[in-house]
């Protein structure tokens, strides 16, 4: 390769990082055409500047299925998601990381889509996958445990749900301490027991999340405020 054309090829990667960036923008802004037409220019960019980068190119696939997702069309959604994986899977330099967020980022789309089987067993790849790289009490571990937590209540499993969540409630004490993240979790599993009909353990879930934000100085964020109505639905019942 000249130096010409690694200059080239330097400015055409430089190019597709910087339209990335501005596909989360636009999809941030909840502007989804622009962020799913940038996010296509990006995989368009790559097969001309990069065509052998095959982890580059699973990982733009990847973002444009996350594009995909909130635009609504779960079918081409998870059709990428797959083919990214597929990629993953083959590229050299792949990380166990990278696997990871894939069969994450397949799960949530296969949870919108109400796939809950598939979502729940793509969902525990990415456990798996974290457990052995990062250990169970990591904060990937938490969040998928969350994910799952949330996905068994679909599934009429709030009892299960309620031990995942604490799962996720006790590595994210011990990895944060007092958190918003921690916060989240003692609410999601407040929800959980009100599914259970477990008022009195609901209850105290969610005052102690309302009573986290409140620690951390964040008693008027939006977390906050959703904890409070949450135990207001809770006394309601009671």
């Amino acid at each position: 390769m000249t130096k010409t054309e690694t200059t080239i090829d330097a400015e055409g990667l430089q190019q597709i990082a910087q339209l990335q960036q501005r596909a989360v923008e636009f999809a941030e802004s909840g502007m989804m055409e622009e962020a799913l037409e940038a996010a296509m220019v990006c995989i368009g960019l790559q097969e001309e500047i990069a065509p052998e980068d095959m982890l580059l190119r699973a990982k733009l696939i990847q973002n444009a299925s996350r594009i995909l997702l909130y635009t609504g069309d779960m079918e081409q959604a998870e059709a990428i998601a797959n083919e990214g994986i597929g990629l993953l899977q083959g590229a050299e330099g792949t990380t166990a990381d990278d696997m990871a967020h894939a069969f994450l980022n397949l799960s949530s789309i296969l949870y919108a889509k109400k796939d809950l089987d598939n979502a729940a067993l793509v969902l525990m790849e990415a456990i798996t996958i974290w457990t052995t790289e990062k250990g169970h009490d990591s904060p990937e571990v938490a969040d998928c445990l969350g994910n799952l937590g949330r996905l068994r209540e679909e599934q009429g499993r709030a009892e299960e749900a309620v031990e995942l969540h604490q799962q996720a409630i006790d590595i994210k004490k011990q990895k944060f301490g007092d958190h918003e993240q921690t916060a989240f979790s003692l609410m999601n599993k407040g929800l959980a027991l009100m599914l259970c009909q477990n008022l009195p353990e609901a209850k105290l879930a969610l005052e102690e999340a309302i009573e986290c934000c409140k620690r951390i100085g964040q008693e008027d964020s939006e977390m906050a405020k959703a904890c409070q109505q949450n135990l207001a639905l809770c006394l309601e019942q009671m």
